[in-house]
């Protein structure tokens, strides 16, 4: 369909059949005097991507307004579950963010807190489990599962939503790996103590074929050293710490800091962008963060109905099932609610100061 056959004003059902119908609904329509089964749900959601269409009943139309741009074949999925919050929050970074390249970098767990789908004690505990399984007296084991699918939720809903909006057209992305590698400048100052200060900074970038190939051969080390069988292992098992420990002691051979995983979003078109940005129209973002926060709470905590349902075997050390979904309800009040305070001076926190001043004191012999 062209744009430019589309007109402002009222007209017949026969009207809109034989200016926008396909031949075979042009054909149906002439035949029986009258849409059949989904014809006219099917026609008007062609006509809708064009334009604003009001069905005004006694078979007759008005059309109000004329797009810019046609709106995205999927717009209708677009709108739905997660993705009407997380595709407009993309579109808004994107065009207010973007970088020279037309580029914007979304590292998962980072954006996730940025955009509120999870509060600032989602990482504290996630980072924190031990004190976090103290401090809430939920298991070790039920933390674990907790982020294993709830990180499994935000990267699938988020490469997701990238994929809706390459499909319209609107963006290009790709998955990249990132390096934080500790660089010294060399100048190193002794101070009246004779302590010995060494300036260094984080130097973050794209990882290398040579710096992926060396981190590959980290995790295998750490594989063998902590018996991991399978990947998930890595992360959400007994066996995560020591994989952890034995992963960082490798990487920092090679003065890594870590590995991480980010997406590239590119824009294409930046009004087409803003065009699509503003269909979703005007929307109170403390509200929509609430919204989102649950609608993603009611996800995984369906998910885990679901899941002790379909395998009661695997929870046999809870009684019943409301005590397994309370536990997830309870750790999404804590790590995903915005209302939520923050409890960092309750669970020990644990970070990593990308910029700091290393002291080295030399041992005093007499």
């Amino acid at each position: 369909m062209e744009k430019s056959a589309i007109k402002k004003g009222k007209l017949s059902e026969q009207k809109l059949v034989e200016l926008y119908g396909s031949d075979t609904q042009k054909k149906s329509y002439l035949e029986n005097g009258h849409f059949v089964g989904a014809n006219k749900k099917t026609l008007l959601n062609k006509v809708s991507r064009y334009c604003n269409i009001e069905d005004l009943g006694n078979r007759t139309y008005r059309i109000t307004n004329v797009y810019k741009y046609p709106l995205p074949a999927n717009f209708n999925k677009m709108n739905q579950s997660l993705y009407q919050y997380i595709v407009p929050l993309l579109l808004t970074n994107l065009i207010n963010g973007h970088d020279e390249y037309n580029k914007i970098d979304i590292t998962v767990g980072k954006w996730a807190r940025e955009i509120n789908m999870v509060n600032r004690n989602y990482n504290l505990v996630k980072y924190n489990r031990e004190d976090a399984s103290r401090e809430t007296q939920y298991s070790i084991n039920a933390i674990n599962e907790f982020y294993d699918k709830a990180d499994d939720m935000i990267d699938w809903y988020i490469t997701n939503a990238l994929d809706y909006l390459k499909s319209a057209g609107l963006i290009i992305w790709r998955e990249v790996h990132r390096v934080n590698e500790e660089v010294s400048s060399g100048e190193n100052v002794i101070d009246a103590n004779g302590n010995i200060n060494v300036d260094i900074s984080i130097n973050s970038h794209q990882a290398s074929e040579e710096e992926m190939e060396y981190y590959s051969q980290c995790i295998a080390i750490a594989d063998k050293i902590a018996q991991i069988e399978n990947a998930s292992e890595r992360y959400y098992s007994k066996k995560s710490k020591q994989f952890g420990e034995v992963l960082k002691r490798e990487l920092y051979k090679k003065k890594i800091k870590c590995v991480y995983k980010t997406y590239e979003a590119y824009y294409v078109n930046l009004d087409k962008c803003k065009f699509v940005l503003n269909q979703f129209g005007e929307f109170n973002t403390d509200n929509l963060i609430g919204e989102f926060n649950r609608e993603f709470t009611n996800m995984i905590v369906g998910n885990a109905e679901k899941r002790f349902e379909k395998y009661p075997d695997r929870y046999l050390f809870y009684a019943a099932k409301d005590d397994y979904t309370l536990c997830f309800q309870g750790l999404c009040e804590i790590t995903v609610d915005k209302d939520t305070e923050y409890l960092g001076s309750r669970i020990r926190e644990k970070t990593i100061n990308d910029e700091y001043t290393l002291q080295i004191t030399p041992s005093k012999k007499g």
